[in-house]
């Protein structure tokens, strides 16, 4: 348990010291039987039991069950690669995790979008130096939507991308985009004066 890390060392000390009592008594049960045994099993030491790193260490398998080490599942070669088709297993789950995702941020970027064009529309009138003030927080609000966008759009074009399908090229973000050009030029025309 020495190369373990701190945390880790910690966190197993303490699940063991929850079952420190059951630990104890399987012990105490495997020490009397072992003796019967013919020929007698080894005797265990709770400090030893705890020392123990992998499985291949416990001395105590090769006396229950023979063949218990010739299993499959007891080489290291299948147990790495066991290990490995579950990491693959939790990436194909977060590369669905990560559809969801994306199809929230294009949501949040097109929301974001119709928000920004309803605020300055709904001030342009009443209220002009506030409108341009709106009008400069959309350009940037803009310049950072177009990049998530761009970025959206690698995406979708991934060859593995199997989440919700891009916007339509007629959909709100392009509709968007143009009324933003065309206020981003009202805008210049506006700090000009």
């Amino acid at each position: 348990m020495l190369l373990i890390g701190y945390k880790l060392h910690k966190h197993i000390a303490q699940a063991l010291s929850r079952c420190c009592a059951a630990i104890h008594s399987a012990i105490d049960c495997y020490n009397t039987l072992a003796l019967l045994q013919k020929p007698p099993c080894p005797h265990l030491v709770y400090s030893d039991i705890v020392e123990y790193c992998n499985f291949s260490e416990f001395k105590i398998l090769k006396h229950l069950d023979h063949d218990l080490l010739s299993k499959e599942w007891a080489t290291l070669t299948n147990r790495q690669v066991a290990k490995k088709y579950f990491k693959i297993e939790c990436a194909k789950e977060e590369i669905c995790h990560c559809h969801v995702e994306v199809a929230r941020l294009q949501a949040w970027v097109d929301t974001d979008d119709a928000d920004m064009c309803r605020a300055v529309a709904a001030h342009e009138s009443s209220e002009p130096t506030f409108a341009a003030h709106l009008k400069g927080l959309q350009m940037q609000h803009r310049h950072v939507n177009d990049r998530l966008c761009m970025w959206l759009q690698q995406i979708y074009h991934l060859p593995g991308y199997c989440g919700p399908p891009p916007p339509a090229v007629g959909s709100v973000s392009s509709a968007l985009a143009s009324k933003s050009e065309s206020l981003s030029a009202t805008m210049q025309s506006l700090t000009r004066s």
